[in-house]
This record gives C-alpha cells, structure tokens and sequence, in this order.
C-alpha cells in the first residue's frame, strides 16, 4: 500500500470504464486524476435535461447487475444503498411488419408461452439455443472476462469438453438458422451482435451468449435514468478525493524513453508515472505523435438518435420496443458493405416513462430513438439528418407511431459526427472494431501496452470488449495489471 500511494495516475476520459478503474486505484491507495474533455462525467453514458425531461444518451439497459454489484463491493460499497434497480419485464416488445408482436421476457413460462402462441418452432428449440449460450458464459468467466489476454488459466480437460466449439465458431446467423426455423425468432436473434455494433452475418457463433446473458440475468433499469449510476460514482469519486478535471482535454500523452511522465493539456502538463486511456484506443496513436493514419475499414456500427419529448403517451410501447425491417439481411448489407444509413432501417425505443414517472413532465413521454447507421463516411450535413430523420418517422408510422411537430415539445438529434467529435470515436463507430471473423471477435487490444511502460487502456474498444458490464471487468483487469506491475 505504501508503494501505492506514491504513485500517481491519471485517467484519460470519463466514461464507465474510466471512472470503475479511478475508484478501484484509489481505493488501492493510488494517488488519481481523471480528465474528462466534456462538461460531464460519463463519456457514452450522457444525459439531457430540456423542459421537464430527462433522456439517457447511451445505454438504457443493463444486464449482468452482480458485475455492477461487484464494483462497489471491491471498494467497500453496498450498491443498493445507492442505486435502486429494477428488473424489466418485458425486456423487450419486438414489433414485426405484419403487425404482430412478440414480448420477451426473462420468465421461462411467459418465453415458452410466446413461443407456444406466436412461433412456429418448438420452445425445446429455445431451452437448447440457450444452454448453448450458457456452455460459452462458463468457460468465459474462467478466462476471457476476468483475465488479461495472454493470462488465461489453465481449464481442465473436462471444462474443455463442454465448449460447443464446432457451434460457437459458424457464423452467428448459421447458429441461429440451426436452432430455429421460426422467421420471426430468427430476426430477434439476429439482432443480438448489434449489441456490440456488429452484424449477424459476419461475427462468429460465440455471441451466442448474448442472448442467454439476457435471459438468465435479466434485462434492468436505474431509477431516474441509467445515468443516475454515473451521478453516484462522481459523489463517491469526490468523497474519496480522486481529482476529476472536466473541460480538460489531453493533446497528448509525454513519455521519455518509452516511459510515461505524464500528459499535456492547452493549459499545463500533469505529471504521472502512470496513464489509462478510456477512450477508442484507436485514438491512442494521435496522442502519442504517431503518425500512423486510422483505418476506417472496419468500424463497428454507429447509431443515429432523436431524443423526443412529447406531450402525450403511446400506450402501445413498452419499457424497450424494436420495431423490425422488411429485409435485415439488406439492411445489415447497407450498413457495412455499401456503409449508408439503410433505405428501411430498424428502429430501436426506449420508453423510460413507462417504468419511472421520474423522468418526463405528467402525461409525457421520453422517447430515446435509435437506429443503427454507418461509421466513418457520411458526412452528416442538416440534408443527409434530415433524410435519415424521416425514413425513422416513415418507419414509425406503418406501425402506428405518429410523431409530428404538435406531438413535439422536444427534439434533439444525435448523428454518428456526435460520436465522433464529443467522445473521439473513430468515425463515430460506438465499439471501435468490428466483431467480424475471429480475430476481431476474440482478440481485442490488451489492456496494457507493449511499446511504452507506464500506458494502460479500458473501455470497450480493448480487452474483454464493449457493453457496460463488460466494460466494468475491463476496469477489473486493467486496475489489477497496474496494481500487480512494479
């Protein structure tokens, strides 16, 4: 410990990742800094207050609580006397083109019940897809989310032989086709890769444990708004005196020797003797004076959002609703091979009012709109927002979700540029590379960097990868390395 407090560290953006690795080190006796370039804490974690409302700018659903739980227990925190969760169900309301729906639930009877009314596979279908999911999360938390790449433990012969590796390692879409023959619980499942920006028909079948992480642990939400954990995380930081500088962007990381010293701001220099980047780690490079130039060949998927406060409810939506395309497989060609934003895109909402009356002005909606759109070469230009602004309400309106401007209190648009230009996202991608073939799937950017010493990486664009709770094991490994370095 006394070594420890000798040793100061400053963090490099503020997102989920940055801010666990904070507490961790300063819990551990570390003396740190965390510069955030924005106003606020939080990175892709944002918020926005206008008129009464309160919309959530990034994730609105979290999986895995017991990862968020052991956050604040590995700093001597009890979560619950800081956050109340609440378990959604249904998770989701998946909306089809010929008006038929279908709620998913964490629930095994409802799941089955749905399926028995709605599907035409057989629910033992479902109970195998799922087992399958859970052969992969167990070998995974023996190695892959809780150790640095290279670090993995032995497994024993026997947990060896319950990976379904010959299933795991098809194309993910060749997995689900395997399963279910039913047409509709296909394009649900296909969706699950676009959870970390990817596309079902190019990752591997190993993101099968998506959806069992869904369904097992269920689907949940933060009362006032996901960014409520982010707001109790900065009053923690504050307590324990971790230094937090906001409107503090870095222009670059100095190092001498291949050793980190510490960073540069356009005010002053802060000096460390060690520095975590939480950012796309693609962006590492421009901060080392590397002159390298960023590929935008293989980004992961950016989103197009329209945060709308309105003054009435739909009573048709729920919690989370997707609203599903004629053609996914077109869409999904639109995005990564011809990279515009799709002529029928599926749209994703979040409907937080319908579970907290905390967060819109009575009879109110909060609706967060998204749709999956390219990274990296539209320019974004008010035409190009515009166009893609009305395929959505287009979209919308052949199931019966009518927004027009007397609807309208508030509107406010998030493009790809938002992404890319507030969180220095290359090409305003959200995880950075792309899930695709194996190499991209399995083998993220280590947590720690073999060029310089002193220079650690978290977030979702290195190792274990991107989604909130991976992202908090990222911040585990990443704070274990430095602590076990000497």
């Amino acid at each position: 410990m006394s070594n420890n407090q000798k040793k100061k560290v400053i963090i490099i953006g503020s997102g989920l990742g940055g801010i666990a690795t904070a507490l961790r080190l300063s819990y551990a006796g570390y003396e740190v800094t965390i510069c955030e370039k924005n106003s606020i804490l939080g990175g892709k974690i944002g918020i926005h207050e206008e008129k009464g409302f309160i919309f959530d700018l990034g994730p609105s659903l979290i999986t895995l609580p017991q990862f968020f739980k052991e956050l604040f227990h590995d700093i001597g925190l009890n979560i619950h006397e800081y956050l109340t969760l609440k378990k959604l169900d249904p998770i989701c309301n998946y909306k089809f083109p010929d008006g038929t729906n279908f709620e998913y639930s964490s629930s095994l009877s409802k799941m089955t019940d749905e399926i028995e009314k709605k599907c035409q596979d057989d629910p033992e279908k479902f109970f195998k897809f799922i087992d399958l999911g859970s052969k992969i999360f167990s070998i995974s938390e023996k190695t892959f989310l809780n150790y640095p790449l290279s670090k993995f433990p032995k497994i024993s012969f026997g947990d060896f032989l319950t990976i379904p590796l010959i299933k795991s390692l098809k194309f993910y879409n060749k997995v689900i086709d395997r399963y279910f023959k039913d047409a509709k619980l296909r394009q649900i499942y296909y969706r699950y890769p676009t959870y970390v920006g990817s596309s079902p028909f190019s990752t591997p079948g190993i993101f099968s444990i998506i959806p069992y992480l869904e369904f097992a642990f269920g689907g949940w939400y933060i009362k006032g708004g996901i960014y409520n954990l982010v707001s109790k995380l900065e009053k923690i930081m504050l307590e324990r005196k971790i230094t937090i500088m906001k409107n503090t962007e870095i222009i670059k990381i100095i190092h001498k020797n291949k050793k980190i010293v510490g960073v540069e701001t356009k005010e002053k220099n802060i000096f460390a003797e060690i520095v975590v980047f939480n950012g796309d780690v693609n962006q590492t490079r421009n901060l080392l004076d590397n002159n390298e130039k960023n590929e935008k060949n293989d980004l992961s998927l950016s989103g197009f959002v329209i945060l709308a406060g309105l003054n009435n409810q739909n009573h048709e939506l729920s919690h989370h609703n997707i609203f599903f395309s004629e053609n996914y497989k077109y869409e999904f060609h639109q995005l990564f091979k011809e990279k515009v934003f799709p002529e029928e895109p599926t749209i994703y909402i979040s409907a937080p009012h319908v579970s907290d009356n905390s967060v819109a002005p009575k009879n109110c909606s909060n609706l967060f709109i998204m749709a999956n759109a390219p990274a990296g070469l539209i320019e974004w230009n008010n035409q190009e927002i515009e166009i893609a602004k009305s395929k959505i309400y287009n979209q919308l309106k052949k199931h019966k979700i009518i927004i027009n401007k007397n609807n309208l209190i508030v509107e406010k648009i998030l493009s790809p540029k938002y992404f890319e230009i507030n969180h220095n996202s290359l090409g305003g991608s959200l995880y950075g590379i792309n899930s695709h073939g194996y190499k991209n799937a399995l083998i993220k950017p280590r947590n720690k960097s073999n060029q310089f010493s002193g220079l650690y990486f978290v977030g979702g664009t290195v190792h274990p990868g991107g989604g909130t709770p991976t992202v908090l094991k990222s911040a585990k490994i990443t704070s274990e390395l430095i602590r076990n370095d000497p």
